[in-house]
């Protein structure tokens, strides 16, 4: 295992105030129904209107001053580290919040990849297949974690291995990022 490209709300950051929120909030802001919101971005960028992604980027950085890291991240990112894999962030989130969200632990990835870096994101694997490309390395050296199914389908996508944390699809699955330490010390002694 060369590299771990992370999802990262819900991931490795936590927040009090769910999506589903963020989303309904928008939709009053636009005064459009939210089920005309699904999925948010990319229903955002249908209706041409530079006011709503204005809002998406408000609601976005509102919720990223409000994260958090999820416990055991630090612990994690040096095992990592340590063990010289590399580590980016994939996200659907645009850069602003997500370095807003992130704050401390932007220096410990070597890669962060948002939604402006490339023109499909997540579930498509173009975003994880730019990660690759950084790096330099097959899409069998690198596993993608995430806790939604568009995380995972990227990743499959991609051709990597995939972890789900919570319920769901994906190779592995673990309830929080504290497992992914024992799926990649099984990985390493392969």
């Amino acid at each position: 295992m060369k590299a771990v490209i992370f999802d990262m709300d819900g991931t490795i950051v936590k927040n009090p105030v769910p999506f589903s929120e963020m989303k309904e909030r928008i939709a009053r802001r636009l005064n459009i129904s939210i089920e005309l919101l699904q999925p948010l971005y990319e229903s955002l960028l249908r209706l041409k209107n530079p006011r709503a992604m204005k809002i998406l980027k408000e609601e976005e950085m509102t919720r990223a001053r409000k994260s958090y890291p999820v416990e055991g991240l630090t612990d994690l990112l040096e095992y990592l580290k340590k063990m010289g894999i590399k580590t980016a962030i994939v996200t659907r989130n645009c850069r602003e919040a997500t370095e807003v969200a992130l704050n401390f632990y932007l220096t410990f990835f070597d890669l962060i990849i948002t939604r402006e870096d490339t023109k499909f994101p997540k579930p498509a694997p173009e975003p994880i297949l730019l990660a690759l490309k950084h790096f330099g390395i097959a899409p069998s050296e690198a596993m993608v974690v995430g806790d939604y199914d568009y995380d995972i389908e990227a990743g499959r996508r991609a051709g990597c291995i995939t972890v789900r944390i919570g319920d769901g699809f994906g190779d592995f699955n673990i309830k929080d990022i504290n497992g992914l330490e024992k799926i990649l010390r099984e990985f390493m002694s392969k």
